[in-house]
């Protein structure tokens, strides 16, 4: 206990112990700037007004309306125009502001960024309204070796987040902003000055989720820089980056994984390079033939989707080169795989299986045979799916616990096996190798679910496999893809099961 309030008080020092006048500032100039109001009385026939901004009272010119607009004559602020005797039960302004400050104690090295809601309150009386400022989170972004971003988040008491984050969408509130003055002001003379951070526009744009990516990973600004902007963008807005970076790294060539010669080739054919293209072409380079980088790029496109980990199985035996050539050979000899992504799913569980039966996938007979489809079929019919009784009840055990997916719409439904013999009467019916999932689903290691029509409720339609809380792929009769109508069902499943929550730890600040 006594070190975390030791690092509490650390974390504090560098925030200063009131609210600073440019926070003020900005709050009254600029985000509470229509919270100004002209309140209007009569006293013996005569029409007075007071200004909330500048607290003048006034005789006005003219008839003022109630909830019309007007210039206070004093203080020239665009005001609306309130009548002092109708009801303020709900009238009220707030936001919600995020400000950047140079640290206190290490002004030269760290930035802090606060985040307040303001309040106005004009339901009494209004000539003694106030401003009231409650802090809700405090972040602190220090560079160096190593780097660290740290943040103290309101929740009833004030508790140290497991991870940085904004409480921008978490705000519930219509009137948001954040001072970009201040995060130039803050930066100023700090290695953050350099961080590139303005190429980067965030859907919050407070900054705050970059700050912490800086802080962390200073090799940001290199990367952005040098034009691989997109890769920064991946890693900020949590999208898969494959390994393909070493963040950590000092020397550029080590930061992308490569040597010096393979980073001039990379550096001359960059443009619309993304994440799984550079992996490969990683990967690639210990093969004694490989690809060049525009072909990676002209093969693995946007339409073929994400199938890095169905070739990571296929490239422990394979090259990319022959990979790629025996892909296209397939595709074209066989109707059953329309598409790059299918072939490939069907080929990894093909050499799965051929692990499993011990065959020598050294042999490019076996490794790539001439007919793919036909040759998964013989092997699967091969394969015993040997679930032990353990591991049936384990089963019967996760029936219960994986109910939290069952999931419908009008037309579909999505619900969990009831047993091991559902998941092998699945891959019967679909002609599809789901059997061989049945012991990592009765031991959690994958989790299988049914997907039917909901008039049909008993029949196989396409089968679900999720990991690690991700779809990781849907088949239907034959390892067939999903229909529009199946995909738009299955993105809704996702959109309202699979999200993620945050375990937070409460500590005294």
């Amino acid at each position: 206990m006594k070190a975390e309030e030791k690092e509490n008080r650390e974390f504090n020092r560098h925030f200063p112990k009131s609210i600073s006048q440019g926070i003020k500032d900005y709050v009254t100039d600029t985000v509470l700037k229509d919270s100004r109001y002209i309140f209007i009385r009569r006293v013996a026939g005569v029409q007075f007004g007071y200004c909330t901004h500048c607290n003048n009272r006034f005789r006005t010119t003219g008839d003022l309306k109630h909830n019309n607009s007007t210039k206070c004559p004093h203080c020239r602020s665009n005001c609306k125009i309130k009548n002092h005797g109708m009801s303020r039960k709900y009238l009220s302004d707030q936001a919600f502001v995020v400000y950047y400050e140079k640290s206190r104690i290490n002004p030269d090295t760290a930035i802090i960024a606060q985040a307040y809601k303001v309040y106005r309150n004009y339901s009494g009386d209004y000539m003694k309204v106030e401003t009231e400022y409650v802090a809700v989170a405090r972040y602190l972004f220090e560079s160096g070796n190593p780097g660290r971003a740290t943040m103290y988040e309101r929740w009833g008491g004030w508790q140290k987040a497991q991870s940085v984050h904004s409480l921008w969408a978490q705000s519930s509130c219509s009137n948001c902003r954040c001072s970009m003055d201040s995060i130039k002001e803050a930066i100023q003379g700090t290695p953050f000055q350099y961080s590139t951070w303005d190429q980067h526009p965030q859907p919050q744009p407070d900054y705050i989720k970059f700050f912490a990516l800086y802080s962390k990973y200073p090799v940001v600004e290199i990367l952005t820089k040098v034009g691989f902007k997109y890769f920064v963008g991946a890693k900020l807005f949590d999208q898969k980056t494959y390994s393909c970076i070493n963040w950590r790294a000092k020397r550029f060539h080590e930061v992308l994984r490569l040597s010096k010669q393979d980073l001039n080739l990379v550096l001359k054919g960059m443009k619309g390079l993304n994440p799984m293209q550079l992996r490969l072409f990683q990967m690639s380079r210990k093969d004694s033939a490989p690809p060049t980088l525009q072909e990676i790029k002209s093969f693995f496109t946007k339409s073929v989707g994400d199938v890095l980990n169905e070739l990571n199985v296929v490239l422990k035996y394979s090259s990319l080169r022959k990979a790629v050539n025996y892909i296209r050979k397939q595709i074209r000899i066989c109707e059953t795989y329309r598409t790059c992504s299918a072939l490939l799913i069907a080929w990894r569980d093909y050499i799965r299986d051929c692990e499993t039966l011990e065959l020598d996938l050294s042999h490019d007979l076996i490794l790539y045979p001439k007919n793919l489809y036909e040759e998964h079929q013989r092997t699967m019919s091969l394969v015993k799916t040997k679930i032990d009784e353990i591991s049936r009840k384990k089963m019967l055990k996760r029936a219960d616990d994986l109910q939290k997916y069952a999931f419908e719409d009008q037309r579909y439904i999505i619900r969990p096996p009831g047993n091991a013999d559902e998941i092998i009467e699945e891959g019967k019916t679909l002609n599809h190798c789901v059997a061989r999932y049945a012991d990592s689903h009765a031991k959690g290691k994958t989790t299988i679910l049914f997907i039917r029509l909901k008039d049909k409720p008993e029949s196989p339609y396409y089968t679900m496999e999720i990991r690690k809380n991700e779809i990781t792929q849907t088949r239907g009769f034959k390892n067939s893809d999903m229909t529009d109508e199946v995909k738009q069902f299955v993105d809704q499943f996702k959109k309202t099961k699979l999200t993620k929550r945050s375990n937070r730890k409460e500590v005294a600040i």
